[in-house]
């Protein structure tokens, strides 16, 4: 049986590429190569470990040091014995050690060679050798080392790290180009994953029940339960079923990520998701690690000040061969397996030993969260010169078989690395030695073992780093705080990327990324309901819910991303409710209200009936109605959607035009504002109206995590998002057309008399749409009636309030043909004259009630104006207009009014003056449209159109293109 692999440690130990170029000024490599541009093999998989202290080597060159020092298994049973659990004094989880291996197999591994050195079992020993046979062993073999190494004092043995050194997610992608591609599924940018989202098993197919794939990574399976295993990024990733929990995790946080992405880059491909998510899933483990994990254990680094290409980031020999192997003494004897009833699961806790390298521990629990909830129930145990039975006396066999004890391999490891002693340690790292054991630990209880087993100045480093008094209130002595500060220190201002230096994660991924915690990542990815918001703070489970606070935030926005203010947000619970509104910047905070008990956040928004809404929305309406250019985005379906009934139709714009005219003051079975959440997605923009959301968000009773997420706010009716409501809802300004004048005939009215007062349109090109509103003196015209005369125009284009004199009309093209032309009558207003006077006193154009505008063909808007002119200027001048598509390809349109039947000429000229064109017709007349191919145009560029009439001549310019 292979046990070499969990010998080395359980815990705590120690450009073509991904199939295409790779940019490694933008990207990391997967072996940690070019990270540092001036070295590019600083922190590669495959380079040596660091020596802060000269190597102690008994011979000076790779002869084990500490050779006059006692038998390590004497010294674990001397001081390292434990009966009973002693818990850390500081209250932290098993969320603690587990996350610190994740990130020991992320940085470290310095893998078994061939040269045994194994430990001498003392004959009797009551757990390896009952029988006194003598002949029981702890094997051990030494650690690989570089070969250009080891060969004189001068060039003493030196030792690799085969992954990479950097926090980079290589436990999840691996640090080698056939690993990494093992694991990836090609499709989507994510990583393949077993039935019940477990990464995949060592199988032809990833699945448990098929056979073992040959071509499979290799992974460590030391005890032999099973041959089917999974397959992780690091070959570690079976050792305990913790750590497997902690591989699933992020396998499935990539792979979310990678969903996220692909519906935000909808053009990306596979490649372009796996690299991002990895950055993103490599910055959150980074995050967590700075944010989370060394504060909650007394450790504190500077601010980050940026990348440092002084700073070497690779590990420390020493570092891997003992500082960072404490979470040994941190395990309990077994692992707690919570339901989600909060109760331990029918299979029970399993015992420590019995989770090694045993996917059935898994299995047979239904996955990974019954070991997280148990994670964040039990404490681990103290950081002290103890280690549980389960790692110190565990058995291979029956007894007198020999066995594996973690405090006797981790005091040979460091000598057979060639380790100097504690205090010569100590002062590598720029501390003074220890001149009395009370000031290694002033327990006479440790410092008596000690005393027994050891010289003051001859300590094996990790026996004295374990031993040490920890500094009040954290986890470590100070030897570990100031060598841990001191490597992830390194590891973070070493590493180009990151993730806060990162040259390609955004802005807000950056502040996402460190904002998120390990217990988001838990919710968002596992079937865990409720947990402490600091996993790493061991709660009991019943507790957790008088302690569980929560914040929801967000920003309320247009699709364009102006923020909406007056904003009302609800947070109900079932004891109470919390409410905020009157926002002025879009933003909403409810802070530190109960997570149990949350039941919904509700967000609205009320009045503002027809804030953004002009009959432009109708032309768009109409143009989607009849198949003539659709509305292309969700909000833009929802806004048109007037009556809330799923579908766009003529009823919706009946309802907008009443309401732009002052008919009714609400939408039909519809709010004036819609409230989208922003993290729903839409297939196609017509699926925002099959339903599915709600701007109410049910809870059920439970918010586990707190709630951050944006809306967007749809004003109904105002499909082109006109509506600006940082400025009081006011319409934006978009006057690009050249608009339209609406003559009326200045008339003298005698009181009695009956005056059909007629309206025109004056524009450069035939107008689709148009509104305005007229206000007139009631007290000295009375309306008799409103006779209309564009097609498509009747009774439900007018609106009018006699009190108070106020006539308003809305009238856009409901076909493909019917447009209104230049010169046209639109309409005629039929008044009887009460009082005399000019016409002009008693009529004038109202800018208040309804924004006056027209729209052209190319839907551009422009001012609408009213004008009062002679009697013998309405409808009698010559007018060319501007030609319509301009630029064109095939075939264009030249509209012009005539004021009599005319023989017009119609001409076509280059930039030189040459006549490229000419053709005369007899008109009757009015408003009429010549339709020009470019076959009669042998040239394309700017060219000049003239028309020629006996009422007089005008010449535009226009462009044919290819």
């Amino acid at each position: 049986m292979k046990r070499t692999l969990l010998f080395i440690s359980i815990l705590f130990t120690s450009s073509l590429l991904f199939g295409q170029f790779l940019d490694t000024d933008l990207y990391r490599t997967l072996n940690g190569s070019y990270n540092n541009p001036n070295h590019p093999d600083w922190g590669q998989a495959g380079t040596n470990l660091l020596r802060v202290v000269p190597s102690a080597y008994t011979d000076g060159i790779s002869s084990p040091a500490g050779w006059l020092r006692f038998n390590p298994r004497k010294i674990s049973n001397t001081v390292f014995a434990q009966d009973s659990p002693i818990f850390d004094p500081i209250g932290l989880s098993d969320f603690c050690w587990v996350f610190g291996q994740f990130i020991d197999h992320d940085i470290g591994l310095t893998p078994d060679g061939n040269e045994n050195f194994s430990i001498q079992v003392q004959t009797g020993d009551s757990y390896f050798d009952p029988l006194g046979q003598g002949t029981a062993i702890i094997p051990v073999l030494r650690n690989i080392y570089d070969p250009a190494t080891g060969s004189s004092v001068a060039n003493p043995r030196q030792h690799p790290n085969v992954i990479t050194c950097f926090i980079d997610g290589s436990g999840v992608y691996g640090s080698d180009q056939e690993r990494a591609d093992w694991l990836r599924s090609f499709s989507g940018g994510k990583l393949k994953t077993s039935s019940g989202n477990m990464p995949p098993f060592n199988t032809t197919t990833g699945e448990f029940a098929d056979p073992v794939d040959p071509n499979a990574p290799e992974m460590a399976n030391a005890t032999g339960i099973s041959n089917k295993i999974y397959v992780v990024g690091d070959v570690r990733g079976n050792e305990n079923a913790l750590l497997t929990a902690f591989h699933t995790l992020f396998v499935r946080e990539h792979n979310r990520i990678c969903d996220v992405l692909a519906v935000k880059n909808p053009d990306w491909d596979d490649e372009q998701l796996y690299q991002h998510a990895r950055k993103m899933v490599g910055g959150l483990i980074q995050s967590i690690v700075y944010e989370e994990w060394l504060p909650e254990m007394g450790l504190h680094l500077p601010e980050y000040a940026g990348y440092d290409p002084t700073v070497h980031p690779q590990l420390a020999n020493s570092f891997t061969a003992a500082a960072y192997r404490l979470g040994h003494t941190l395990l309990s004897e077994q692992l707690m397996r919570i339901g989600e009833d909060g109760a331990v699961v029918p299979q029970g806790n399993i015992l420590l030993k019995n989770a090694f390298f045993n996917p059935y521990a898994l299995i047979e629990v239904g996955g990974i969260e019954p070991y997280f909830r148990g994670m964040g129930v039990q404490k681990q145990q103290m950081l002290d010169s103890r280690v549980v039975n389960a790692v110190r006396n565990f058995l291979f066999g029956p007894p007198g078989a020999g066995g594996l004890d973690l405090a006797a391999i981790n005091i040979q490891r460091g000598r057979e690395r060639g380790l100097p002693d504690f205090n010569t340690l100590r002062q590598g790292l720029g501390l003074p030695p220890y001149t009395n054991w009370l000031d290694i630990n002033p327990d006479y209880l440790v410092y008596d073992k000690m005393h027994s087993v050891y010289q003051l100045n001859d300590i094996d480093p990790w026996v004295g780093m374990v031993a040490e008094e920890p500094i009040p209130g954290t986890l470590f002595g100070e030897t570990v705080t100031k060598f841990m500060e001191l490597q992830f220190g390194a590891l973070r201002d070493g590493d180009r990327f990151y993730y806060q230096n990162d040259p390609v994660l955004t802005a807000e991924e950056k502040t996402w990324i460190k904002t998120t915690t390990l217990h988001d990542i838990i919710m968002l990815n596992t079937g865990v309901s409720i947990m402490q918001s600091n996993v790493f703070e061991a709660m009991p489970y019943e507790e957790i819910c008088d302690h569980l606070d929560v914040d929801l935030t967000g920003n309320i926005h247009t699709p364009s991303g102006v923020p909406v203010p007056g904003v009302t947000v609800v947070f109900q619970h079932d004891n109470a409710s919390f409410s905020t509104n009157g926002l002025v910047d879009g933003n909403f905070a409810i802070s530190h209200v109960p997570g149990c008990g949350a039941e919904s956040l509700d967000i609205s928004k009320d009045g503002e009936l027809l804030a953004g809404v002009t009959t432009y929305d109708l032309v768009l309406m109409s143009k989607h109605i009849l198949g003539m250019e659709l509305l292309d985005t969700p909000y833009k379906y929802i806004a048109a959607d007037v009556n809330h009934s799923g579908s766009i139709t003529t009823l919706d714009i009946i309802n907008v035009r009443k309401a732009i005219l002052g008919i009714v003051d609400s939408f039909t079975d519809n709010t004036s504002w819609r409230l989208v959440p922003a993290n729903i997605t839409f297939s196609t923009p017509e699926d925002a109206l099959v339903g599915g959301w709600d701007s109410t968000i049910d809870f059920n009773g439970l918010l586990s995590m707190d709630y951050d997420n944006d809306f967007i706010a749809v004003k109904i009716g105002d499909v082109n998002a006109s509506i600006d409501p940082s400025f009081g809802g006011e319409v934006e300004e978009r006057f690009a057309g050249n608009g339209l004048k609406v003559q009326l005939e200045e008339t003298t009215l005698k009181e009695g008399e009956i005056y059909s007062v007629d309206f025109y349109g004056k524009a450069d090109q035939n107008i689709v749409g148009y509104q305005f509103a007229l206000n007139y003196n009631a007290a000295a015209l009375h309306l008799v009636q409103i006779d209309s005369y564009i097609e498509n125009m009747g009774e439900d284009n007018f609106g009018v309030v006699e009190a108070t004199g106020l006539i308003s009309t809305s009238w856009n093209q409901m076909g493909t043909n019917i447009a209104f032309k230049p010169g046209e009558k639109m309409f005629s207003l039929v008044f009887e004259a009460r009082q005399d006077g000019n016409l002009s006193d008693f009529i004038s154009l109202n800018d208040t009630k309804i924004v006056p505008e027209a729209y052209d063909q190319g839907l551009n808007t422009g001012a609408l104006s009213l004008e009062f002119v002679a009697p013998d200027v309405i409808g009698t001048e010559f007018a060319l207009y501007q030609n319509y598509p301009n630029p064109f390809v095939n075939e264009t349109v030249i509209p012009f009014y005539l004021p009599e039947d005319d023989m017009v000429v119609l001409s076509i000229f280059d930039v030189s003056g040459k006549q490229l064109f000419s053709e005369n017709r007899v008109l009757d007349k009015g408003s009429h449209e010549w339709k020009l191919d470019r076959k009669n145009l042998p040239e394309t560029g700017i060219l000049f159109y003239q028309v020629e009439t006996n009422s007089g001549s005008q010449t535009r310019r226009m462009l044919l293109t290819r």
